[in-house]
This record gives C-alpha cells, sequence and structure tokens, in this order.
C-alpha cells in the first residue's frame, strides 16, 4: 500500500458508490434486463418510478457506475444513430445480494404494510428478499450480545 492509498470502511464505501439518489433506480432496471440503452433506463425511470432523470444526471450517475466497475458502457456502432449500451458487471450482479437484505430488512421492520409496486423493475420485484432472522445467525451477532450480556 503507497503513502496515497486512503483505507476505508468497506460498508462507508459500498454506502458511497451505491447510496446516491438514482443508482439504485439504474441498477434495478438493469437487473430486469440484460442490457439497456441510455433512452430506455431514462423512459423506464419515469415510467415505473414517475420520476424524470435529466440526460446529465443519468449520465455522471452511468460515468459513476462505470468507473467503479458496477456496469460496463458498450458502443453499437452498426447502425445509425450510433447507441450505448449498459449492462451489469459480475460486480453489478453482486448487487442483487445487497438488495436482497435491504428489502428482508424493510419487510421486517419498516412499519408499514407492503403494497403492490408500481414497477416490475422495483426491488420488490427485482430480488427476492432475505428472512434477516434465518441469516442472523451468520454474521455473529447473537454470539456478540450473549457474550456481553453475560
Amino acid at each position: 500500500m503507497t503513502d496515497e492509498a486512503i483505507e476505508e470502511c468497506a460498508a462507508a464505501l459500498a454506502m458511497r458508490i451505491l447510496g446516491k439518489k438514482w443508482t439504485m433506480n439504474i441498477l434495478c432496471e438493469l437487473m430486469m434486463c440484460q442490457e439497456l440503452f441510455f433512452t430506455e433506463i431514462q423512459e423506464r425511470i419515469l415510467g415505473n418510478y414517475g420520476e424524470k432523470i435529466s440526460a446529465r444526471v443519468l449520465s455522471e450517475s452511468l460515468k459513476g457506475l462505470e468507473s467503479n466497475e458496477i456496469i460496463t458502457r458498450k458502443v453499437h456502432s452498426d447502425k445509425m444513430p450510433i447507441n450505448v449500451g449498459y449492462s451489469l458487471t459480475e460486480k453489478g450482479e453482486d448487487f442483487a445480494v445487497v438488495l436482497s437484505t435491504l428489502k428482508g430488512w424493510g419487510l421486517k421492520w419498516g412499519g408499514i404494510t407492503v403494497k403492490k409496486c408500481r414497477s416490475y423493475a422495483c426491488v420488490h420485484n427485482a430480488v427476492p428478499a432475505v428472512d434477516i432472522d434465518e441469516v442472523r445467525g451468520l454474521f455473529g451477532i447473537d454470539d456478540c450480545i450473549d457474550e456481553e450480556g453475560s
């Protein structure tokens, strides 16, 4: 490791990369499709979430995801106009595990009745829920609580 390297908490790093406003929407759309073009992502976000994402903001979001190797960008120049397609990398596909866990936590602790999602690509539909109670033991959380409480 060089002097220029900055150590960062892995969870903080993940939140910095994935915690931006449009990231979850973009990733959910890409989870539902193998590849989407720029305008398709814009249209799907408007249609599925009822919010418009500007071309500038979408471009910045996609560049950030690409620079973090979560998505890949492919230029299709075989026909005019030239189209740019986006798809998930293996790193991006692993985000489904994170979303499943967040979904499980939300279902357990959200405090609201789960309603039908407006979008097929919504997190609710894009990934299955992880049962928080079943996987809790994998993290040794209960063990730590028992040790401290004893």
